[in-house]
């Protein structure tokens, strides 16, 4: 894929391509995360290496990769940390997300098929699409289609959630 359609089919600037490519750039969870639908590749694809199959893995939050940190007085408070890829059978990523009181979060379509399991541990958010809007409290758990554009909206915070994506099984020749 060439530079140009990437940028294309991402909807950014190949400006903003090009400085990523040469390592220069700084690009916002957003950007990367439309590069990786682009792509057709799980986001942490992009910035980590695939973790050892080993039998049984613990990531204590600190240890948690921080991927994103956005702050409340520049758009949303939001903190995510990549907590687990697993391939094997069906694609799985697992991040937290802390979302500041009164944050408003707007999520980018992510790959077609995707599904996020979303788990509140903390808090009250309502999270919506253009299908459904839902209030969620601690403990309660949503699953539905990511491939469209989705928003987390803080009621009552701040929120912990525990997202799963679950990317779709692929039949490679």
């Amino acid at each position: 894929m060439t530079l140009s359609a990437l940028a294309e089919q991402a909807g950014v600037a190949k400006s903003t391509v090009s400085l990523i490519e040469r390592g220069q750039g700084n690009p916002s969870i957003d950007t990367v995360w439309a590069l990786a639908a682009a792509l057709g590749v799980p986001f942490t694809s992009l910035f980590h290496d695939e973790p050892p199959a080993d039998d049984v893995s613990v990531v204590r939050e600190d240890d948690g990769s921080v991927i994103a940190i956005e702050d409340a007085g520049l758009e949303e408070g939001l903190v995510v940390r990549h907590m687990l890829t697993r391939t094997g059978g069906a694609l799985i990523e697992i991040y937290t997300l802390v979302l500041d009181e009164g944050a408003v979060r707007h999520a980018e379509a992510h790959v077609t098929g995707l599904f996020e399991h979303i788990t509140v541990a903390a808090g009250e958010v309502e999270i919506s699409n253009d299908s459904f809007s839902e209030v969620l409290k601690q403990g309660d758990l949503i699953s539905f289609r990511a491939d469209q554009p989705h928003t987390y909206r803080v009621l009552a915070g701040p929120v912990r959630l525990v997202s799963v994506h679950e990317y779709p099984q692929r039949s490679d020749p």
